[in-house]
């Protein structure tokens, strides 16, 4: 039996998952401690054939239609042979020792634990295998279903992801509150570095990314609706401290929906990257919290 297994969903981002499993592959873990569950959820792209590249040190269940990210989650966390599991994105790259960060956490602080390493966004994997940092800021959340290892007993005594989400985001948020209702502990490891493969937004993407913040919205929604808390609010960004702060990150809502292209074509000009996917960014929060405010009037 592996010590670990790890699960990662994707739908139509092949090259992204072969950047993904390449990493997975080449870790310090021996081959035989640990197992690689790809769950394909219904992808349309050429998904397969990256996958059988890296057969049979990869194993792959494929769905027969696109269920979202919960339900491909769930399937692999089933299949899972090892008493750990290790989540991750299929747009993650890790370092080699990834996998031994967070089992060596799980040896020293276990059992009852979930180990959480940082998130940092790169623009390719290139980036990533250069980067050498020395220090990232810790997360507040509980549970990410990009870096994250939990024991398959927890999950499946907390009731693994809730498949009924009707959009993007929020539910390792909320499966993270059942677990720790469970009385599991996180620790946080920063060692576990996993690099979030993020190519800056081009204004061309402003109406998807849009529309992704309004199912954000929905899936904030459904999440309150099943835990009405002030905790949640603050976990939502439900709160008027957030309108406040989205409303600066606009520059006090001078930047909006109609104008941001043009602002973010112009920062970029002026090689201000930084500050155009912050303007981008905060275009984007207040569109969520108005679409979320109006979603739960409702």
């Amino acid at each position: 039996m592996p010590d670990l297994t790890v699960v990662v969903p994707t739908y139509n981002q092949a090259e992204l998952l072969r950047e993904c499993l390449r990493s997975l592959v080449d870790q310090t873990l021996p081959t035989d401690r640990y197992e690689v569950i790809v769950v394909d959820d219904g992808s349309t792209d050429h998904t397969a054939a990256v996958l059988r590249e890296f057969s049979p040190r990869v194993r792959a269940v494929r769905l027969p239609s696109n269920r979202g990210r919960s339900a491909a989650r769930n399937a692999g966390i089933r299949e899972a042979a090892a008493p750990l599991v290790v989540l991750i994105d299929s747009d993650i790259v890790v370092r080699p020792d990834f996998l031994d960060r967070h089992l060596d956490v799980h040896r020293r602080r276990g059992p009852g634990v979930v180990s959480r390493g940082p998130v940092v966004d790169v623009p390719d994997a290139a980036t990533a295998r250069r980067s050498r940092l020395r220090w990232v800021p810790p997360s507040p959340a509980f549970l990410t279903t990009a870096n994250a290892a939990v024991e398959k007993a927890a999950l499946l005594r907390a009731g693994l992801f809730d498949e009924d989400f009707p959009g993007y985001g929020w539910e390792d948020f909320e499966l993270g509150l059942r677990l720790q209702r469970l009385g599991l502990r996180r620790v946080f490891c920063r060692e576990a570095v996993a690099f979030h493969l993020a190519p800056a937004a081009r204004p061309v993407d402003v109406d998807a990314l849009l529309a992704k913040e309004e199912d954000r919205a929905r899936s904030a929604v459904h999440f309150y609706r099943k835990h009405p808390t002030f905790q949640t609010r603050i976990l939502i960004q439900a709160t008027r401290l957030h309108r406040l702060l989205y409303w600066l990150q606009t520059a006090g809502g001078l930047t909006t929906r109609e104008n941001i292209r043009a602002v973010t074509s112009a920062l970029r000009r002026h090689r201000l990257g930084g500050l155009a996917d912050l303007a981008l960014r905060g275009v984007l929060n207040r569109h969520y919290l108005y679409t979320l405010e109006g979603a739960l009037k409702e």
